[in-house]
């Protein structure tokens, strides 16, 4: 079994001493968040969310934090949980930014993406809202064009360009997994993903979530293709971190990475020091991933 530690409200200073600890105790690879900004008066939140999360949390540029994580580790990967692409009005610019980072360091970084969920990062970009599920998955079949052999074009609804190289493309193609929760969601990540990171689950939701997913998977013919199952486990209804036989349950059921975090949910606290993450990070590696790896 492969774990992955969840990132939050990462610091930037914190955040190299934060990934070369995770690859010391024996994760495979750090995910961090992305949201451009947060609404300092909006009552928005996410719907997904099962957890509090403040407004003034810090959201490390996603590129910018990958490049520096994956420089300064030697095999740990990193991961964009989840980068809101629909967002983004250019697919040139996020296929180039995820092409130089894994062509320097050997592959180790991966994508995943979301939707998204907050209506004013949409405004503010000049992206229409009520298009984000078909804008998604247009600029992911051109980021595999532009990951692919070159020249390319593209016609679409939303981007179109003539015959184009883009380069430098990766050494093989970047996985790319989606973060979803509902239903309509979650078979749009069997049909299209290569993976799936559900962020927060209990234990009695997954085969429900993977049942959806594999359907999507069965529409498309994919049901045969590698796919990665990566989920989180929520706190249970007392509160209690989810336990080692947790995670073997989840193993048992299909699930092939793991992620713990973020720990400010884990330990139900706020704001978390670094001292805070690096006693919970020692400890659940220490309970879990040695029993299990």
């Amino acid at each position: 079994m492969r774990f992955w530690l969840q990132g939050l409200n990462t610091h930037p200073e914190h955040l190299v001493p934060l990934c070369q600890l995770a690859e010391e105790v024996g994760f495979e690879g750090m995910l961090e968040g992305d949201h451009w900004f947060m609404p300092a008066r909006s009552k928005d939140h996410d719907p997904d969310e099962r957890a509090p999360m403040p407004w003034d949390y810090h959201f490390n540029d996603i590129t910018a934090a990958a490049a520096t994580a994956l420089a300064h580790t030697k095999r740990l990967k990193f991961g964009s949980s989840i980068i809101v692409l629909a967002n983004r009005t250019n697919p040139f610019l996020v296929a180039k930014e995820a092409a130089t980072i894994a062509r320097l360091t050997d592959n180790r970084y991966i994508m995943g993406v979301g939707v998204g969920w907050m209506k004013q990062e949409f405004d503010l970009a000049g992206v229409e809202w009520s298009t984000r599920g078909a804008r998604t998955e247009e600029m992911i079949e051109i980021l595999r064009k532009l990951w692919g052999p070159q020249p390319v074009a593209h016609q679409g609804r939303f981007f179109s360009f003539p015959e184009t190289y883009a380069l430098p493309r990766p050494e093989r193609p970047i996985p790319i997994y989606l973060g979803s929760v509902a239903p309509v969601a979650l078979r749009r990540t069997g049909r299209i993903a290569d993976g799936w990171i559900g962020m927060t689950s209990y234990a009695n939701d997954i085969p429900r979530q993977m049942a959806l997913i594999n359907e999507g998977r069965r529409e498309a013919g994919r049901e045969n293709e590698p796919f990665e199952f990566m989920i989180g486990l929520l706190n249970g209804a007392d509160g209690k971190q989810a336990s080692l036989d947790d995670y073997l349950r989840a193993r048992d059921m299909g699930i092939t990475a793991l992620q713990y975090g973020p720990v400010e949910h884990r330990l139900g606290k706020l704001y978390c020091t670094f001292d805070d993450k690096k006693r919970a990070i020692e400890q659940f590696a220490e309970e879990v991933i040695r029993r299990m790896t």
